[in-house]
């Protein structure tokens, strides 16, 4: 089904690249982080009164990088502040998300919720032994998997969305960053840079939780529990980019990366 999608929207590939093409396949200086203004796809509903409440807040929106020094990978989804970011076409937003959907970060997530599940014998409720926590690694597996392809192949696409995470980065508070972070599960960047609705990212948590009726046990098949499946995706989603703002900081206090 997943990959059904991904194949019905590749015609709109073309129609990017073209865009892309006509720029002279330069990178695009896009800012660090979603400015003020929302995007086009978000006409229908007037959001700017919540943008500019994240905004007067001082934690929604990242200045603009002035050190920017080298070139992001095309494939590359989370952003550092001093990394130019390239347009990504519809071609790169589809391999983007196959690649996240099976990273390290990715693999040690499934682990994690399985882990957890089994701890606590949540939902899905396989049981206690052995087998039911293989049983939960791999719900777990295909759960993530689903909603990062739907999410970043298929939903960004169709919304015009960019689905990268824009680090906020150092010379900014803990707290102000954890905040950013967290709330780019509501408001995330169009592909023009402009704040939008994060529609893409609650569309494919929800595609992907609605998919669990197909593998899950029947007990947890009901609207109630499948709801409490989307709103722990979600939730999972605003910790991931924690972990995505944070990560190369730890990494460096515990001598595991250079500090660049």
């Amino acid at each position: 089904m997943v990959f059904a999608l991904i194949v019905a929207i590749a015609p709109l590939a073309g129609a990017q690249r073209a865009n892309v093409c006509s720029a002279a396949n330069t990178a695009q200086d896009l800012p660090d982080a979603p400015s003020s203004v929302a995007g086009a796809t978000a006409a229908a509903v007037d959001f700017k009164p919540v943008f500019a409440t994240l905004q007067s807040s001082g934690a929604a929106v990242a200045p603009a990088s002035s050190q920017r020094t080298r070139s992001a990978g095309r494939l590359d989804t989370n952003i550092a502040p001093d990394e130019i970011a390239p347009r990504m076409t519809v071609g790169d937003k589809v391999l983007a998300g196959m690649k996240d959907s099976v990273s390290p970060l990715s693999s040690l997530a499934w682990l994690t919720s399985a882990g957890w599940k089994h701890l606590i014998d949540g939902s899905p409720n396989y049981g206690t032994d052995k087998g039911a926590f293989g049983e939960r690694l791999g719900a777990s597996a295909l759960r993530d998997v689903s909603e990062t392809i739907f999410s970043e192949s298929v939903f960004a696409p169709v919304f015009h969305e960019d689905p990268r995470y824009y680090q906020l980065g150092r010379g900014h508070s803990i707290l102000r960053r954890g905040i950013y972070a967290a709330t780019r599960v509501i408001v995330t960047r169009a592909d023009d840079g402009h704040a939008t609705p994060n529609l893409s990212l609650f569309a494919g948590d929800a595609a992907g939780s609605a998919l669990t009726l197909a593998y899950y046990p029947s007990k947890n098949t009901s609207f109630g529990e499948t709801a409490e499946t989307f709103g722990g995706s979600v939730g999972g989603s605003a910790l991931g980019f924690i972990v995505d703002e944070f990560l190369d900081d730890v990494l460096q206090l515990a001598h595991l990366k250079k500090q660049e």
